[in-house]
């Protein structure tokens, strides 16, 4: 999301991170991470639940995980202290500014990447007059 933060904020989005941590785990991951938009907690996993969001083995144990993780540490990024529901995979959403959701994109399993120019579309399509 880093790489996207600039095209972001020309699109006019505005967004929020959310995890499934503590909401001193999200405070203090803004602040190690120095994000541009809020983190906020979500401990009892509700808002991934209700976005499909995978949980569980199944989406822990793939090869793909392996791959995905191999990509990361050629990036640079390490894996730090686990805060909240270890087994919960990621996305991302773009909802409209009538609330409706415009994109969708959900971790298959651990560690994929989001499609930055799809999440990058989706928020230009709504245009700067439309962007909430």
């Amino acid at each position: 999301m880093r790489d996207l933060e600039h095209d972001l904020v020309a699109a006019g989005a505005r967004v929020v991170y959310v995890g499934t941590g503590a909401p001193d785990a999200a405070a203090s991951f803004a602040r190690e991470q120095q994000l541009c938009w809020p983190v906020l907690s979500d401990a009892s996993g509700g808002v991934f639940t209700a976005a499909g969001a995978r949980r569980g083995l199944a989406s822990l144990v793939r090869l793909r995980v392996v791959k995905n993780g191999l990509r990361a540490l050629r990036a640079g990024h390490r894996q730090s202290r686990i805060a909240g529901d270890p087994w919960r995979q990621g996305g991302a959403l773009v909802f409209g500014p009538d609330g409706a959701l415009v994109h969708a994109e959900l971790d298959a399993v651990s560690g994929d990447a989001l499609d930055g120019a799809a999440l990058l579309a989706a928020v230009r399509g709504l245009g700067p007059e439309r962007t909430p």
